[in-house]
């Protein structure tokens, strides 16, 4: 009779602990490391002090169940769920080369489902290392407190089968995480605690209507239109996001920071204009359109219209111990073409230049090909020299394996106040300075316009909102934020 209820016994045995390991645990330690990080502001002193709860629930969990004497059914319910994440955070570490910035990250927040609470953390703080070390820590802390109890009630395992293979892949996948850990540290991409992990992250600085937190501009006078219905979608590039919320929040009437969501958001230079082609926004903020995102429009029956309404400096960015701290034209146009590859050739030392690029369609490599190489052909990246945000072009730039032999773009906004890095010097081109005043006179050499940009006829807010722009109030908050107005301020 026991012979035959033990697989059935087994059987329950194995759902119950799955549920556990799956729902329970995973809130468990969320709730136990939020609520001691209250208290104890350090998140790993906070995961180490839920850990120990974890692990009393594992020597519960072993005094309350029947445990199977076989290793398999006993511990796999513990150890799947923690080589199913080990193995995720690997093959995820390979494909982005370390690069916390890249958008694998981003899918495993898909991939560790339970752990949504301290996912949010990790994505929010930039400390991405959270994302791998809960689960890792709740099933390690289970397992361990399941083990000693077990043993402190003589419920040892009489069939061990299965229990090499599954501690020795447990153990390879932890070596080969702490490996990949130790390679970043030292030879890829190094991050700022302090920075987030994508430019969406960062725009919760500037939410509209958060009026306690936001770095939003205020207007400098009563505002001279204001928005009550009706009130336009908006959407555009990263850098432009803190001129266009600061008039969201100062013109957008009836609205508050959550039911303003709707109405602005920051989807980059490529997905605004795609969402401007396909009628989801009314208007955005970006630099001028690639020659893709014309003829996207083209195909869609639709004219892309852009209006002009601020000055910006599309800049070079090294490092700041680089002793380079002008390139004329023609020497920026030769590095990309792969013409010059060494900074000797510029006046620097002789050491190998890394050009960093952004990825096609984006408004940088718009504006670079466009602006700065006019016709001539950029020498194909390295999948490494590629960076997929403006922040992690300048996060590049400031701490690539501790030198000072990268080279990057971006625009002068978003390098020097958005997301300003001490470790970063802004190049002078033909002995000219990104300053101000060269962008308003046009001796910068590349001085861009930054535009506002319709595929359709402006709604009458829409186009209420653009006249305001280009108004005296407009354009001095366009000042006052830190970009080059191009009209009248006063």
């Amino acid at each position: 009779m026991n012979n035959h209820e033990k697989p059935v016994s087994h059987k329950r045995y194995i759902i119950e602990t799955l549920l556990l390991t799956l729902i329970g645990l995973p809130i468990l330690i969320q709730v136990a490391s939020i609520a001691i990080g209250m208290l104890i502001p350090n998140f790993l002193v906070a995961i180490a002090l839920a850990s120990l709860i974890i692990f009393l629930s594992g020597f519960w969990w072993a005094r309350k169940k029947n445990l199977p004497a076989n290793f398999l059914p006993r511990y796999l319910p513990v150890f799947a769920p923690l080589i199913y994440g080990l193995f995720a955070w690997a093959i995820i570490m390979v494909i982005s080369k370390g690069d916390f910035t890249h958008s694998s990250f981003g899918n495993l927040m898909a991939l560790f489902i339970p752990f949504v609470a301290t996912n949010f953390i990790a994505f929010f703080t930039g400390s991405l290392w959270i994302l791998i070390l809960t689960p890792a820590v709740c099933y390690i802390s289970f397992a361990a407190g399941l083990a000693v109890g077990a043993k402190r009630l003589g419920r040892v395992t009489t069939t061990y089968r299965g229990r090499l293979p599954v501690l020795a892949l447990s153990g390879i996948l932890l070596i080969i995480i702490a490996f990949q850990g130790y390679q970043r540290e030292t030879h890829l991409v190094r991050e700022n605690r302090e920075l987030t992990i994508n430019e969406t992250i960062s725009l919760w600085d500037y939410a509209p209507f958060d009026t306690e937190n936001n770095r939003l501009t205020p207007l400098s006078s009563p505002a001279t239109i204001s928005i009550d219905k009706n009130w336009p979608r908006i959407d555009g590039a990263t850098a432009a996001y803190p001129v266009y919320a600061s008039a969201v929040q100062a013109l957008y009437k009836g609205l508050d920071k959550n039911s303003v969501t709707p109405y602005i958001s920051s989807r980059r230079t490529p997905e605004a204009y795609k969402a401007l082609i396909a009628g989801e926004t009314d208007l955005i903020f970006v630099a001028q359109p690639s020659e893709q995102q014309k003829k996207l429009a083209a195909e869609n029956g639709l004219t892309l219209t852009m209006t002009p309404f601020a000055r910006e400096a599309f800049v070079f960015i090294a490092h700041k111990d680089n002793p380079v701290k002008n390139l004329s034209v023609e020497q920026i146009r030769d590095i990309y073409a792969g013409q010059i590859t060494n900074w000797q050739a510029v006046g620097g030392q002789n050491i190998n230049i890394i050009p960093y690029q952004r990825p096609e369609d984006s408004g940088s490599q718009t504006t670079m090909l466009a602006k700065v190489m006019q016709g001539t052909a950029m020498r194909a990246p390295l999948e490494s020299e590629m960076a997929q945000g403006m922040g992690g072009i300048i996060r590049r730039v400031a701490n690539y394996q501790n030198t000072t032999n990268a080279l990057g773009y971006s625009f002068r906004y978003y390098a020097s106040q958005m997301n300003h890095n001490d470790r970063l010097q802004l190049l002078s081109v033909n002995g000219i300075a990104p300053t101000a005043e060269n962008i308003h006179n046009g001796s910068y050499p590349f001085s861009v316009n930054v535009y506002m940009v319709t595929a359709r006829q402006p709604g009458p807010n829409t186009q209420k909102l653009m006249d305001w722009f280009l108004s005296p109030q407009g354009q001095k908050l366009i000042e006052d934020a830190g970009y080059v107005p191009i009209g009248a301020t006063h």
